[in-house]
């Protein structure tokens, strides 16, 4: 009996170590690394989605000191001012400024929702907000 409670302790113990190591791995893949995942608003330095991305996961209400990651041709340029294009993976509606701090033109980024910026924002984005 005693050798059975054991093995239940030591197995709820695993579980739950199982479980706090699952979610450290999701929050370690969030925002700003580079790499575009579900839950994320991706902001591309060129057209068409390419080339290297600014990946949100929440707010950012000044671009001007975020830089894209990696290897590709924008990699260490400043966000700010620089997105060309957009792709939607999170489960809520992005609003973008022209302007930090929610100044300037705004926009809306539907979920699901990827495109190149229009004229009024191409190269003109410099903050995000989720809904």
């Amino acid at each position: 009996m005693k050798l059975r409670n054991s093995l239940r302790a030591f197995a709820a113990a695993g579980l739950v170590i199982g479980a706090v190591a699952v979610s450290a791995g999701s929050a370690s893949a969030a925002a700003k690394d580079g790499w575009l995942t579900s839950g994320e608003l991706g902001l591309f330095c060129e057209s068409g989605q390419s080339s290297s991305v600014f990946d949100l996961y929440g707010s950012d209400e000044d671009f001007s000191n975020d830089y894209f990651k990696g290897s590709l041709s924008c990699a260490g340029h400043t966000t700010n001012d620089y997105t060309e294009s957009f792709s939607n993976k999170d489960s809520y509606v992005w609003d973008v400024y022209t302007d930090w701090k929610r100044q300037g033109s705004r926009g809306y980024i539907l979920v699901g929702e990827r495109d190149d910026f229009n004229s009024t924002y191409f190269n003109r984005v410099s903050s995000a907000y989720p809904r």
